[in-house]
């Protein structure tokens, strides 16, 4: 199973990938990987709206329904469509798929963890309890070291913000709220044995996943 994170995330400059895009590409490797093993695959793709369950089968035709699920509310993420950031739909995924994945299923979840808090533990107990589970971080590295670059413009797509990263203040938010993001995703991964993949925006997927797992796998 596919647990496919497509919530709005701010990105900096045309040449950086939102990390929706990101965490499409990783979903799309993993598909096509479990298929080429012979196991089904099945997802759980969601937004700050909603949960798309897509269940498990053996086919391309299976892989390819859930791309284009994926590319749907990759394509809906658009400041104008009303949805409100919703942190809890993390929590509220993984609470779905306790309730769906019984046993002897290899689940992978690919987010930034946006909305992981001190609740997220007890519903990965549950889901570890049966079931294998990876976990796939997606991140921008300027999360991890904003640049002190002056005023610079923030975008989703169709709308901007300007921030001034003069401000050392905001720098230190910024850095502050990816550590608290990583550190309660590395916690949770060391005591449940969960593999952490920490894939970024600023290099291809495969390579780094290449990297972090190496070439034969």
């Amino acid at each position: 199973w596919l647990l496919v994170d497509q919530r709005i995330s701010m990105f900096f400059g045309s040449r950086r990938r939102m990390k929706s895009v990101v965490a499409a590409e990783a979903a799309s490797v993993a598909a096509w990987r479990v298929l080429s093993q012979g196991d089904r695959v099945g997802a759980l793709v969601f937004d700050d709206h909603d949960v798309r369950v897509i269940e498990p089968l053996r086919s391309e035709q299976r892989v390819a329904q859930i791309i284009d699920c994926i590319v749907e509310k990759n394509h809906a993420l658009n400041a104008r469509s009303g949805i409100v950031p919703n942190p809890g739909m993390f929590n509220g995924v993984l609470r779905r798929a306790c309730e769906l994945l019984r046993h002897d299923s290899l689940v992978t979840v690919i987010s930034d963890a946006a909305g992981i808090d001190r609740e997220t533990p007890r519903h990965v107990t549950r889901l570890t309890a049966h079931n294998d589970v990876l976990f796939t971080f997606i991140y921008d590295p300027l999360e991890q070291a904003l640049p002190d670059a002056g005023r610079l413009t923030f975008t989703d797509g169709p709308t901007q913000v300007e921030l001034n990263t003069a401000d050392r203040k905001l720098r230190d938010a910024f850095r502050a709220e990816f550590e608290r993001r990583l550190q309660r995703m590395s916690a949770t991964s060391r005591r449940h044995s969960i593999p952490l993949l920490a894939v970024h925006t600023a290099a291809p997927v495969l390579d780094q996943v290449r990297g972090q797992l190496g070439a034969a796998a």
